[in-house]
């Protein structure tokens, strides 16, 4: 086994743009409407609360919205509080101003936000800092920045959340200014919400189970993965929780997007088993940070014929002569990269697709094993003591997906992470590429 400090944070892939309540390159939260008081003392604390702002309200229905903000507000305002205690920085939110924003993610709706970003304003408890550069809703912009007041995190101390199901959408389309309405994908995500709900992921005060799934398109058919409380949380903190006072552990596939890939195109550097996609011994004096950085660029971007570097590369200490050295190497050993390029290739192999994939593939675990099993993009979060058993039930799903759409049978490689002690375990177990051959 590996085992790496437990401030050592490994970062999971994501080529996605921000979405609220993810980081972001400017604002390390973004408004949005999540959680709910979880007791009756909570509630009438973040009614208190409401009243002194001046804002609550004759009518239920709009105090029920003024609570899921106010509530999502204070559990993000604690996060940059625990955030600056740790590392620094600032409390800074970011709050969008655009109606469409709000109007497609939850009830919550425009008026309402409007109402206590003014109320907040007008009483001392935030200040507006940054202008908004373009509309959030398009997933580069930016939202408005306000900066908190130091002694509002503190409000938060001693309440009690939980995940809001009444008023969040199950899905949304992020560039568009609609809510989406899917019968089919809705019922699916919110079966989820209730199996969830059943044994919550809980941290701290916080009981979790609603997660939004986010898509790029009206059709439904690219991104589509799981936008929640847990998926932004840093590792430190989220191998702290819970399910049912039993300690969790993260069942991580190793290269998801590489690994479909594989199976889609036919066409691996390995004969049979391997334990990292990233890392073959034809590359040497290449690490595998590179060669990851590199390959998921080139799968962001749908194309392999990258000449400058992306923020991913330069992130990754690339400039541009070392691309050009990587590239040449990786491409030809990497031969499933070449259909990324290749005319009348199938859609698949762009990033937002692949994650159409990936998503389908780890909600079929959860709904055949109906356990308690938090999807967080390529990785499912379970109860540490069946993690091994949900691994191999995720291999024989993505096995049995690769058969359904004709692809060449493949089973990922995973990892399962979990506390020791003041440090994170990791196992790793290995996948096969085309086991029947």
């Amino acid at each position: 086994m590996n085992r790496a400090q437990l401030t050592s944070s490994k970062t999971k892939s994501n080529n996605e743009n921000p979405d609220p309540f993810y980081t972001h390159p400017v604002f390390k939260q973004i408004l949005s409407p999540v959680v709910e008081p979880a007791t009756d003392a909570t509630e009438a604390k973040v009614d208190q609360l409401l009243e002194g702002l001046g804002c609550l309200k004759d009518r239920p229905s709009t105090n029920a919205k003024l609570r899921v903000l106010l509530s999502s507000f204070l559990l993000q305002a604690q996060r940059l509080q625990d955030r600056i205690d740790l590392k620094g920085g600032s409390l800074l939110i970011g709050w969008p101003h655009n109606e469409a924003y709000w109007r497609i993610r939850s009830k919550v709706g425009y008026k309402v936000a409007k109402q206590l970003r003014e109320a907040m304003i007008e009483h001392g408890w935030i200040t507006h800092t940054i202008q908004a550069e373009r509309d959030v809703y398009n997933g580069t912009g930016n939202a408005h920045g306000y900066l908190i007041a130091d002694e509002v995190p503190a409000k938060a101390r001693g309440l009690e959340f939980q995940s809001n199901d009444s008023l969040i959408y199950a899905t949304k389309v992020k560039d568009s200014n609609k809510k989406t309405v899917d019968s089919v994908v809705d019922n699916r995500t919110k079966a989820l919400w209730s199996l969830w709900k059943s044994s919550p992921l809980t941290y701290g005060d916080l009981k979790m189970w609603t997660a939004q799934r986010s898509f790029s398109d009206e059709a439904l058919t690219k991104g589509g993965r799981f936008y929640g409380p847990w998926t932004s949380m840093k590792p430190q903190y989220r191998l702290h929780c819970t399910i049912d006072d039993q300690p969790v552990a993260e069942v991580d596939v190793s290269g998801m997007y590489l690994t479909l890939l594989f199976a889609i195109s036919g066409k691996s550097p390995f004969q049979d088993k391997f334990a990292d996609p990233y890392q073959i011994p034809d590359l040497d004096g290449i690490t595998r940070k590179e060669i990851k950085a590199v390959i998921l660029s080139a799968i962001g971007g749908g194309t392999t014929h990258q000449t400058q570097p992306t923020k991913m590369i330069k992130d990754a200490g690339i400039d541009q002569d070392r691309l050009t050295e990587i590239r040449r190497a990786i491409i030809p050993a990497y031969e499933c990269l070449d259909a990324l390029w290749k005319r009348g290739a199938p859609r698949e192999f762009y990033s937002e697709n692949l994650a159409v994939h990936e998503t389908e593939i780890m909600m079929r675990v959860v709904e055949t094993l109906q356990q308690p099993i938090f999807i967080l993009h390529d990785c499912l979060i379970c109860q540490r003591d069946v993690a091994k058993d949900v691994g191999l039930a995720l291999q024989d799903t993505f096995l049995s997906y690769c058969q359904e759409n004709g692809w060449t049978p493949t089973k990922p490689a995973f990892t399962i992470e979990y506390l020791a002690g003041d440090a994170v375990d990791e196992e790793v177990v290995e996948g096969c590429f085309n086991p029947y051959k």
